[in-house]
């Protein structure tokens, strides 16, 4: 039924009601209840909730670190002060700021600097509840905790767990390295990910104020959420706050070294015409926000990497995939997997894709390569021998090498020190082309229907919701709605495939490709 629609018109008659109500910061369709048990008292102030219709008590907009405005940005996150103030925590806080994309719910939230808070749900029945944090994604570039997308009232609503989602500094304002030019500005390139540390920070000395136990914290996350997961992990810094992770559709190897961030940073200075950090310090940040687009259509086919981490062995491991490879996340658990067609999301932002890339083909590889993999060009050519479907054949090429390949290896790696179950989601999407296409996972997560699922399938939704949520209570995803579930290793790769028809257990469902790629990593 949406084949005749553009991208435009398919997001107008699906998402743009839902996105309006995120506009006024309010919680997404949910009629609101006061309690005097939603009134919570923690060492930095008093929170006022609410409970929902489904009876689920929520926090909104909670505060975890001082606004990182006026002096404090392109600086760490400082802690909070002790408080004893009253916070009226009913409506989301500020989206971290950023382009406004109908695709992306959480931008057309309204935009701050101060934009560091998070969200707590809990059914409130039991206390010492698992903890799950949930990190969003969006490339380091997008997105935000308001997105509907990720409203944490039907998971909740579902499951003994108390669900936490939060925002963190992304583009020019949290990745964005100016170490380079000048040394006041050290952790300007992982800024978001220090964000990240002082959330969990906050969970794990806050969480049990609102029925959590904080020793027993999963993190998951979806893209660049699944991403800083695996950076987490083997961060000294985020060492003991949490003991589970569950990265979704992420990669370790997706970072920068300090250099080209700098170039990057330089660019930005000319374009906007700073000389100095104290010119880039003087300006709005609706300045840097449009300065932040700029950049980035003038970089379209050289700009994927722009605001990825920079790693560089003070705060980051200058090589995180062969930190993990050594043990850095020694002793955290791991679910993982990817979906079956990644790359296939980006289909639909391109019209017509197919047929331009057939017309085209020659032309077109050499910059498609050099905008979505790392990979050279003769290595996609011998990737397409025995194969007839040019277009087909690189939509594989890159879901396997950017996401299940090397996610996969990530599960082999991780395996040797604590256990770990693989998962392929390869539910499709309603849309054509679209297939088991990146992020066709969150709305089964979540129980939210979007532009990619607007109605998810209630069976497979229980099969996911029920393996994460005993995942983050036990260790162990295993649950009535799915087979048993061994766990994965080098020697026996075990992966649940999920999908609506039937979950079923498969080894070596991708040994092969793994096989033919995992030179790329580890030469």
């Amino acid at each position: 039924m949406f084949q005749n629609l553009t991208r435009r018109e398919f997001i107008k008659t699906t998402s743009m009601a839902a996105l309006a109500l995120a506009a006024t910061g309010l919680p997404f369709g949910n009629k609101v209840f006061a309690a005097d048990n939603c009134t919570v008292k923690t060492r930095y102030g008093t929170f006022n909730g609410f409970v929902d219709e489904k009876g689920v008590k929520t926090w909104l907009g909670i505060p975890f670190a001082q606004p990182p405005v006026g002096k404090l940005r392109w600086q760490a996150p400082q802690p909070l002060k002790p408080s004893n103030k009253t916070f009226d925590a009913k409506k989301f806080g500020f989206t971290a700021c950023q382009d406004i994309d109908e695709n992306e719910g959480a931008s057309v939230n309204p935009q701050s600097e101060d934009c560091l808070t998070l969200n707590i749900w809990t059914s409130g029945k039991k206390k010492n509840l698992p903890v799950m944090v949930f990190i969003h994604g969006g490339g380091f570039a997008g997105g935000g905790s308001a997105d509907p997308l990720y409203n944490g009232t039907h998971f909740a609503a579902a499951h003994d767990v108390v669900l936490v989602t939060f925002n963190y500094r992304i583009n020019v304002f949290g990745f964005l390295n100016f170490s380079e030019i000048d040394s006041a500005y050290e952790d300007s390139g992982y800024l978001g990910i220090k964000d990240q540390v002082a959330a969990l920070a906050w969970v794990k000395e806050n969480i049990s104020a609102f029925g959590g136990n904080p020793d027993n914290i999963t993190v998951f996350g979806e893209s660049a959420g699944a991403m800083s997961i695996l950076l987490l992990a083997v961060t000294p810094a985020a060492k003991n706050l949490f003991q589970k992770a569950i990265p979704q559709s992420g990669n370790s190897y997706m970072t920068n070294t300090p250099e080209y961030p700098a170039q990057v940073a330089a660019l930005y200075m000319e374009m906007g015409g700073a000389k100095t950090m104290r010119d880039m310090m003087k300006k709005s940040a609706d300045e840097l926000r449009s300065l932040y687009e700029k950049v980035r259509a003038a970089r379209i086919t050289e700009g994927l990497k722009d605001y990825v981490p920079t790693c560089d062995g003070k705060f980051l491991p200058l090589d995180p995939f062969k930190a993990l490879k050594d043990g850095g996340a020694r002793g955290i658990k791991m679910l993982m997997g990817t979906t079956a067609d990644e790359w296939r999301y980006w289909l639909f932002y391109m019209n017509n894709f197919f047929e331009i890339f057939r017309a085209n083909s020659k032309n077109l590889s050499h910059a498609l390569m050099k905008y979505n993999s790392r990979t050279p060009e003769e290595i996609y050519k011998s990737w397409l021998k025995n194969r007839s479907d040019t277009v087909e054949s690189f939509a594989e090429f890159v879901t396997q090498l950017d996401w299940r390949v090397a996610q996969e290896l990530t599960a082999e790696y991780q395996s040797k020190f604590a256990d770990v179950y693989y998962y392929l989601f390869s539910e499709q999407s309603t849309l054509e082309n679209l297939r088991s296409c990146h992020a066709v996972d969150l709305p089964y997560t979540f129980n939210v229907g979007d532009h990619i699922v607007p109605n998810p399938k209630q069976n497979l939704v229980k099969a996911v919701q029920a393996s994460w949520a005993a995942f983050a209570a036990t260790g162990n995803p295993n649950n009535e709605f799915i087979p048993h579930w061994e766990k994965y290793s080098a020697g026996n790769r075990q992966t649940m495939e999920l999908n609506s028809k039937a979950c079923v257990l498969h080894k070596d469902l991708n040994t092969q490709n793994l096989n033919a790629l995992r030179y790329l990593y580890e030469s």
